[in-house]
């Protein structure tokens, strides 16, 4: 098996820079991806599914994410 990190929610809201309420309420809203249970009264998230999740939300400054995107192509010489 791969190095499989869980990222539980108080660190997932470290990482969000939110408290654990909104993250819960975040969930509620699914507004994330699901989370494993990893034992009867421990869940979290996989990093991967949060760096994912992280990738494909949209940035808050339209003209950033359109920068963001202009240096992704591929520069043609």
């Amino acid at each position: 098996m791969k190095n499989l990190q869980i990222i539980r929610p108080s660190e997932l809201a470290e990482i969000l820079n939110v408290s654990t309420v909104t993250i819960w309420r975040m969930e509620k809203r699914n507004e994330l991806p699901p989370r494993k249970k990893i034992s009867s009264r421990c869940v979290g998230w996989t990093e991967k599914s949060i760096e994912e999740w992280l990738d494909n939300r949209p940035y808050a400054d339209p003209e950033a994410e359109a920068e963001r995107e202009s240096n992704l192509e591929p520069t043609v010489q």
